[in-house]
């Protein structure tokens, strides 16, 4: 099925990246979110919050249905691919099991049955494990670690890149540690951020751009340009590839181990 922004993106968050790309005289590529058209309306809802930085597992595709509970609503949330029950909400169940043993070890997993005031050990992170719960399966947060305030965890909007109209060709980034990862992100990066979050109410831009540390153009990607107008849809590695190449005059993405040439302090830049 194709989609563009506007099926993943309430209306007034694509208003608000028009204005964001206007303002600052960028484009901005946004990754196409799983959480299409129903499973939108979890941002902003109280007790969902959109995921952070440090949560490496994967959202789910689909809903799923647990055998004697009925149907599980897992679509557009975080879960724990290694259940039985999630091979089918996932398109590709072996990276959504990767994934999830990076990121397992942040987790608190209940006992069956059993009660939580705090998630154990300072953890963030726990697993709904209650079969009768609509949303079983699912990874919940809670910044203080406790359990009776802990939101589920749905997809985010991942930037692919930020480009500035006046020097498109120009890749500029710094490496840094954030929330104990590994995190680049561009010189536009922190005012765009902070003005799409506040614009938007709900903070869903909450890391720096893919371009910045992985060469992968297999992507799908909305392009709001920096007239404040247009959005134009980029599917798949060569029309990714085109728009490098052409309107954005060679501009080359960092690899897993790039590195760019000094630019200033500790700011690398790759030029074509």
């Amino acid at each position: 099925m194709e989609i563009n922004a506007g099926d993943y993106m309430r209306e007034k968050d694509v208003d608000a990246f028009k204005a964001a790309a206007k303002l600052y005289k960028v484009w901005i590529l946004v990754r196409q979110s799983k959480a299409v058209v129903k499973e939108r309306g979890y941002i902003g809802k109280p007790g969902y919050v959109p995921k952070r930085l440090d949560c490496k597992a994967k959202t789910a595709d689909h809903d799923v249905w647990l055998r004697g509970f009925g149907e599980k609503k897992t679509a557009g949330l975080v879960v724990n691919a290694m259940l039985d029950v999630m091979a089918d909400a996932f398109k590709n169940i072996q990276r959504a099991k990767d994934d999830w043993w990076k990121f397992k070890t942040h987790c608190y997993f209940p006992k069956p049955g059993e009660k939580l005031t705090y998630f154990p050990g300072g953890k963030l992170y726990s697993v709904q494990m209650d079969p009768s719960h609509p949303h079983y399966g699912c990874v919940m947060f809670s910044a203080w670690s406790n359990a009776a305030n802990a939101s589920y965890i749905h997809s985010d909007y991942d930037l692919y890149g930020i480009v500035r109209q006046d020097d498109p060709a120009a890749n500029v980034r710094v490496s840094e540690q954030r929330l104990g990862e590994d995190h680049s992100r561009g010189r536009e990066f922190f005012d765009i951020q902070h003005f799409l979050n506040r614009r938007m109410g709900v903070a869903m831009i909450l890391h720096g751009e893919q371009e910045k540390h992985r060469d992968d153009w297999n992507d799908n990607l909305d392009v709001f340009w920096p007239d404040g107008v247009t959005v134009k849809t980029e599917r798949g590695a060569a029309d990714i590839q085109t728009l490098y190449q052409t309107t954005f005059k060679g501009r080359s993405l960092y690899g897993k181990d790039g590195v760019g040439r000094p630019f200033f302090g500790s700011w690398q830049v790759l030029q074509p």
